[in-house]
């Protein structure tokens, strides 16, 4: 009986460790994502700012039409660097939730032998 509460304690402790290892991976990836959505909403004022320097400085169309072509250039480089970081923060959290459960497997394994690959 002794034996079945250790194991049985001790599989309560690894779960109250594996709980608090995916809310940290949670709050970090909250954390990331509402950082790449500042950044995000940083390019579009920046963006807007600059336009409105471009239209307010400008003496001639031309002037106009050059500040406009190169400030969508500049705006899709950051929007498309940007996406590209926030795919990066999703594909992290994706490893970390798998490393976190194949780390969870096997404490279940060490509890019910049973759930073991067969190796058929």
């Amino acid at each position: 009986m002794q034996a079945y509460l250790k194991q049985w304690s001790d599989f309560n402790q690894d779960m109250m460790v594996s709980a608090q290892k995916l809310a940290d991976i949670n709050t970090n990836l909250l954390k990331n994502l509402a950082q790449q959505k500042m950044d995000t909403v940083g390019i579009w004022v920046e963006t807007a700012n600059q336009q409105m320097q471009t239209l307010t400085q400008a003496k001639r169309v031309d002037e106009v039409l050059d500040g406009e072509t190169q400030l969508v250039e500049d705006f899709n480089k950051k929007v498309l660097s940007n996406y590209g970081a926030t795919v990066d923060v999703w594909g992290d959290a994706k490893n970390q939730l798998t490393a976190w459960m194949e780390d969870n497997m096997k404490t279940a394994t060490k509890m019910n032998p049973w759930l073991q690959p067969s190796s058929n």
